[in-house]
């Protein structure tokens, strides 16, 4: 079943980018996939978001008297190149975040800003770098050494309301060698196409015996980002939500549990917060979030992120490694995935995540995701401990650990998100 899960979604349906074709169908597969199981009440939400159609970006490195290129990729929400036209401007080194202090208003005018490291994850920074006014920004991903270029996004609301420059990605090597080699000019280009559209939630429930009691809600992302079918990230997740949607149909539990498959995730958890604003799940509501996104590496190290008191994680991990699965334990509040605007509204949370290398995983939003880069035995590795760790806490009406977020956490949260979401 996992196999043929995977296929379907991977290499029936492949590529599956907001508002797109592809992850429509995926949606409307995935309710059918629910009701077979047993699920009742499957629904597909429709919500708003921005749909990258189609994109012509160009690099070009000054060499001696001629131009050569290079690979590149626009990240989805960014803005073109004035005009759709090329760009020709020196190139400044920005080493983020240490260097974000010396961005000025108009201090990089004229200029193509190379970021090595992080994109601003504050908005004071980002407010710097726009106001700083290169024309266009090229991404250096610290996280990814590699020769090929990996596909991102941006952040819608910042978009909105600070306003983005024109911004692209090349490899790592690609940037490595400019900085060895003291290039010193480059020509961009970005013509796209970004469209209104529409995305899919799909939800399914479980009916608990006690459907008063707070729900357990599972989730995962069916959405990818561009050029690649998102084998780990996140058909890896879905295929986990339906296995336990077929495990969990044949005896009902004390509580419900919600089964979530968000789209628009890549562009900052669109979908989620989504429908945290049209549901309002508060701790009453949502007992526990239950997140899989990223795991089926082969190779790795089995990462939990736990938002919520010390007890949870206590329970949790004993629970799992009763039943063979070790994890580290990172209890912190993380923007960066579907779990974070249940967050927000108060509702502690679980994020699985298998890693394989220091920046997460090696083969992250690239072409590389493939039906070849995951495992199914590790992913019936993790369903063997959370299967049963849903059941138990399925079954009790009262759970070894204090309902809600912690206030340290809960004020995290919403600072974090008014900053990223608005």
């Amino acid at each position: 079943m996992l196999d043929r899960d995977w296929r379907m979604l991977c290499a029936d349906i492949g590529e599956r980018r907001a508002g797109s074709a592809g992850e429509r169908r995926a949606a409307h597969w995935i309710a059918e996939r629910f009701a077979v199981a047993g699920a009742s009440r499957v629904q597909v939400e429709a919500f708003d978001c921005m749909s990258l159609h189609a994109a012509n970006v160009s690099v070009n490195e000054r060499h001696g008297r001629s131009w050569r290129p290079v690979d590149a990729v626009t990240l989805v929400g960014a803005p073109g190149t004035p005009g759709k036209r090329a760009v020709t401007g020196e190139l400044v080194w920005l080493e983020m975040p240490e260097n974000a202090h010396r961005l000025h208003p108009g201090s990089l005018r004229g200029k193509i800003a190379a970021v090595f490291g992080p994109l601003p994850t504050s908005v004071v920074a980002h407010r710097r770098l726009v106001a700083a006014d290169p024309l266009a920004v090229i991404h250096v991903d610290d996280r990814l050494p590699f020769s090929w270029v990996k596909n991102d996004g941006v952040y819608p609301h910042w978009t909105r309301t600070e306003g983005m420059l024109p911004t692209l990605a090349v490899p790592y090597l690609d940037g490595w060698r400019w900085r060895r080699e003291g290039v010193r000019q480059l020509k961009v280009r970005i013509a796209i196409d970004l469209r209104a559209a529409q995305s899919q939630n799909v939800i399914a429930e479980l009916q608990g015996t006690e459907p008063d009691l707070p729900a357990l809600v599972l989730t995962a992302h069916h959405d990818t980002q561009c050029g690649n079918p998102g084998a780990d990230d996140n058909a890896s997740g879905v295929v986990c939500l339906l296995a336990l949607a077929r495990a969990l149909a044949s005896k009902p539990l004390r509580r419900t549990v919600r089964l979530i498959s968000f789209g628009a995730e890549e562009q900052l958890s669109v979908g989620s917060d989504a429908y945290v604003r049209r549901h309002q799940p508060g701790p009453a509501e949502v007992g526990l979030v239950i997140n899989f996104d990223s795991v089926a590496s082969p190779l790795g190290h089995w990462v939990l992120y736990l938002s919520g008191e010390p007890r949870l994680e206590r329970h949790v991990t004993r629970q799992l490694a009763a039943h063979g699965l070790d994890v580290e334990a990172r209890r912190e509040i993380i923007p960066f995935s579907d779990q974070f605007p249940f967050n927000r509204a108060g509702v502690p949370s679980l994020w699985f995540m298998r890693t394989n290398f220091p920046g997460g995983r090696w083969q992250h939003h690239s072409p590389h995701d493939t039906l070849e880069n995951v495992s199914a035995v590790e992913v019936q590795r993790l369903l063997g401990a959370v299967h049963p760790l849903i059941q138990t806490l399925g079954a009790r009406a009262k759970w070894p650990f204090a309902p809600g977020l912690p206030t340290e956490q809960l004020a995290t949260a919403r600072k974090v998100g008014r900053e990223l979401y608005g």
